[in-house]
């Protein structure tokens, strides 16, 4: 495989702040490309390099065999954990965050699920072709829009509520799913998800994408770098202000803000088929749009955008085998 090259910009927190606020379209933190499973030339540049294991294909439940029809262009799936205290996955308890998202997309005439606390379990968001107890092709990967709210870490969402279906085999699917391992978000079985966001700590972190969110196929995903405090209607502002700008801009915009001291750390990671593809897509997408989003189209370019506020929280030891987007 050939070595990492990237042309790579940093752009400093208070400079970003700048552009959006005069809504002006900030500088990308970089681009990368690795190959497609089909194994096509990609066109020369600057790059990084990912690798794929062929999870490519959309639009399939794997676990039939036959064709899914696709769900309503505007659909969503919001999952939240709030309550971490006795009930198998102890953690500290978080404030609600998504319901104000929910209420947006209502608005808007999105049509989709949002469960909590004990409605909801990490089968909702692993693939059943990676773990037969997965049905992220009736929940997650089922809409263009998947949520998760709750705790996080670098390659893992903590669900509060222990999963207690006897065919969930091993203690770490009971209260959480990693998303090198079983995680395949527009892709596999089921495969609609276009857009995830993920408002939890580290799952967004630039020191192992390559390989834990590229393992799914999404176009966008929303994410943070640390360990963010989030206001209750931080979503629902993420995306008012996507209808009239990119979502790009809007995640930056609504989710730096951090109550106390100190700020948030937001990325933004775009796929596309090429490098311009994903730059265009990265510097225009909006959510309100969504059907003008491509599906995953078996592709490693990648665009992402950053603001570093510091890294506020603690996110872990990155693990060894993490390949970050600058290695």
């Amino acid at each position: 495989m050939p070595p990492l090259r990237r042309v790579w910009i940093l752009v400093p927190a208070a400079l970003v702040g700048i552009d959006l606020v005069a809504c002006s379209v900030p500088q990308d933190s970089g681009v990368g490309q690795g190959p497609t499973s089909g194994g096509g030339e990609a066109p020369p540049a600057s790059t990084g390099m990912l690798d794929s294991e062929g999870d490519g294909g959309s639009g399939l439940d794997d676990t039939q065999g036959a064709e899914a029809p696709p769900p309503p262009a505007k659909s969503y799936f919001i999952a939240e954990s709030m309550d971490f205290t006795d009930n198998g996955c102890e953690n500290a308890d978080v404030n609600e965050v998504s319901a104000s998202l929910r209420d947006e997309l209502d608005d808007d005439g999105w049509v989709g699920t949002r469960v909590t606390d004990g409605n909801t379990q990490p089968s909702d968001f692993i693939d059943a072709n990676k773990e037969p107890f997965g049905r992220d092709h009736l929940e997650s990967d089922a809409v263009s829009l998947a949520v998760y709210a709750g705790h996080g870490e670098i390659d893992r969402i903590q669900w509060g509520t222990q999963d207690d279906d006897p065919a969930v085999d091993t203690p770490r699917h009971r209260c959480g799913a990693e998303f090198s391992d079983d995680v395949r978000l527009g892709s596999m079985a089921g495969g609609w998800a276009k857009a995830v966001a993920l408002l939890t700590s580290c799952n967004g972190s630039l020191e192992c994408y390559e390989t834990s969110l590229a393992r799914s196929s999404a176009t966008q995903i929303f994410a943070f770098n640390n360990s963010p405090l989030l206001w209750g209607n931080a979503s629902g502002r993420f995306y008012r202000k996507s209808d009239h700008m990119p979502n790009r801009d809007a995640w930056i915009m609504a989710m730096d803000n951090r109550p106390g001291q100190g700020k948030n750390s937001p990325v933004v990671y775009t796929r596309g088929t090429s490098e311009e593809q994903a730059l265009q897509i990265h510097r225009t997408a909006r959510l309100p749009q969504i059907e003008q989003i491509p599906s995953d189209q078996t592709t490693t370019w990648y665009a992402y955008t950053w603001v570093d506020h510091g890294l506020h929280g603690h996110c872990g030891v990155v693990p060894e085998w993490c390949r970050p987007v600058d290695d």
